[in-house]
This record gives structure tokens, sequence and C-alpha cells, in this order.
């Protein structure tokens, strides 16, 4: 708010409007608090625009950055609290995760929606100031977010009933379906004409730019001290020395240890697994048709690769008598990385395959 009231002089109404969008959950944030303190449409209508089109911005680069290395020290989960906490909007929060695996879109819809939470905690307390400013007029009533509602719901069906893995899937198509139709409802309801409306397009524009990489920069810097890959790394972990090597460069730069994570946080310190121990869609080559517990067929747990120099044979039914078959065979989620790994030239691949053989 101070920004685009101070630096880049905006109205206050659209300053406060477009402060609240960018720090809660966007259109729902902006049309809430709009009721509240009786907004001209024509401010709520710019602040969703710039809101949207600065979120959009930020769905489309993000995944790239991830994918090309740009976020180092990110594994898919911290990937995740990073978009769920800096992207503006739900669903655009849903598609920049989405499109990087189900650990970022799972972590990243709950930091959303964890956000989304603030909002009537912010409108109670945006309503008592309204009122103590002014008590002779009668605060606006507090439209109330039932989505929220909806929300808590789910997450207490899910922690407490199991459902089959095959009706969880169909419900994750309808879901897919649904936020298919919740972006193109966006798409509709936004118009790039609207952020020059208020006589100040390219301040409008700077606010948004500014809003966009003041919220990455603050997520991306506080969890840094979270990152596995960056503890590991530091001179006071025993990994530090391994993950400096040649191959263990190209094992975190490709995208192996956003997986096969280096290191978990345990009860008595730093545990070194290189796995995260987390289901992961491995692809037809992996997929056995068997059903266990939240598992199909083709999805298989992280296996750990500390203790691999041991074996003679890989994956779960020792079908891989080498670790370049066993890379290979990789697919589903982890086809990308796969496929930088096969992209390295030879001398590259090889100093990778002797770094995880000495795991």
């Amino acid at each position: 708010y101070a920004i685009a009231r101070k630096l880049f002089r905006l109205d206050a109404e659209i300053a406060l409007l477009v402060a609240v969008g960018s720090s809660v959950c966007g259109a729902a944030a902006i049309l809430s608090m709009a009721a509240l303190v009786r907004a001209r449409d024509q401010s709520a209508g710019i602040a969703i625009a710039l809101i949207t089109l600065s979120g959009t911005v930020a769905l489309l680069a993000y995944p790239v950055m991830f994918l090309g290395d740009w976020l180092p020290h990110l594994d898919d989960r911290l990937y995740g609290v990073f978009v769920g906490a800096s992207i503006f909007e739900l669903a655009q929060v849903y598609g920049a995760s989405f499109a990087i695996s189900d650990d970022a879109l799972n972590t990243a819809t709950l930091v959303k929606l964890s956000k989304v939470l603030m909002l009537v905690p912010l409108l109670l307390a945006a309503s008592l100031v309204l009122r103590s400013r002014n008590k002779a007029q009668k605060a606006a009533p507090i439209p109330f977010p039932w989505f929220i509602v909806a929300f808590i719901g789910v997450v207490m069906f899910n922690s407490e009933i199991t459902l089959n893995p095959q009706l969880r899937r169909v419900i994750l198509d309808v879901d897919q379906f649904l936020f298919l139709m919740v972006m193109i409802a966006l798409g509709i309801t936004t118009r790039v004409g609207r952020l020059g409306e208020s006589g100040g397009a390219w301040r409008l524009i700077g606010v948004g730019f500014v809003g966009v990489a003041l919220s990455a920069a603050l997520a991306y810097a506080a969890l840094i001290p979270f990152s596995a890959t960056f503890r590991a790394a530091s001179p006071s972990s025993s990994l530090g020395a391994m993950l400096g090597t040649h191959g263990g460069r190209l094992f975190a730069s490709i995208g192996c240890a956003k997986c096969h994570v280096p290191a978990l946080e345990g009860s008595n310190g730093e545990v070194e697994l290189y796995s995260d121990l987390l289901l992961h869609d491995m692809g037809p080559a992996l997929d056995d048709k068997i059903v266990q517990g939240d598992a199909i067929g083709a999805e298989w747990r992280t296996a750990p690769l500390v203790g691999i120099r041991l074996r003679h044979r890989y994956l779960h039914d020792g079908r891989a008598t080498t670790l370049r078959d066993a890379v290979f065979a990789h697919g589903g989620t982890a086809q990308i990385v796969r496929d930088r790994f096969f992209d390295l030239d030879e001398t590259d691949r090889q100093a990778l395959l002797d770094f995880v053989a000495k795991l």
C-alpha cells in the first residue's frame, strides 16, 4: 500500500484494493474489501485486472524458472511453498504448481488456502478500523467467503476417510476440468484496457511488477534456510564434500535432488537418504497395475539411494542391471530429469553415474 501510494502515487482506494488482493487471495479479497469500504466499481475492476495480469506473468514464468534451475535450492515441495506464498490468485497458484508435480501442487494449494483463511480476520480488522474512524456511520456487512468453509470440510473429510485410488483419480480429473473453467473465466472477465481507466497505466504496471518481484524475493529468501540441498552443501554438513564434486553438482542441477533429496530433517538432526519418501508417478514403464494403499500401479515411493553402492540390480523388481538402465526406466514426473540426463555429454553422464555409485 505504501509503495503504491507514495512511490507510484495511485489513488488511495485502488492502492488499498491492490494491496489486499496481492497479500491474500486476489480477486476474492478485492471484491470482499471493496464491498466493505464501498469502493467504486471502476476501482475494483482496475485492481482485479492488475492483480490477475500480474499473477498470470508469475504463472507463466515460475515453472520455467524452476525447470530451468533458476530457482536453486528449491525441491518440489519448497517450490510449492514459494508459489503458494507469492502468487496472488488461487487458480494461478494451481496452474504454476500443477505444471511441476503433484507434490508441488498439494503444497502450494495448502499454503495458498492458509493465506486465504487470513481474509476473515483481515475483514474483521478492517471493519473495526472503519467503525473507529466514523462511529456515526453504520459499517457495511462483511461478505463471508464460504469457499473457506468448503476447504476446511474437504480437508477434514480427506484426513478421516481414505478414498479408493481409482475414485480419487476420477475426482482429480474433474478437478482439473473445473480448474480449466476457472482460468477461462478469469480470461473472459479480465480486460487489459482497464489498466488505463485511472489515467496511469504505466504506474499501475509498475505497481504490479514491484508486487510480483517483492513477493517472489521475500518468499524465496525465507525458504533458502529450509532447503535440504542448501544445508547439505554448507561447509558444516557431511554431505558437502560429495555434493561439491562435479557429479554431485550435476546430480543437483539436472533435478535428481528434487526427489532424491540428499537429507531430510529428523528428530536428532539431518538424515542422509537421497529420497523425499514420497509417492511419484513413474510412468508406464514401471506400471505393474497393482493398487496398494494410496498408490496405483505407476506410483512408487522414491527409493533412498544411500547404500546403492552395495547393490547390483536396481528398481523395485531388479529389472535394471546398470544405473544407466535404471535412469532410462524413469518416466512420468521424472521424465524431464531423465531427458536432461541423456542430453548430457558422455563425460558428464559418467561423472553423475560415478557419484551415485558411491552413495
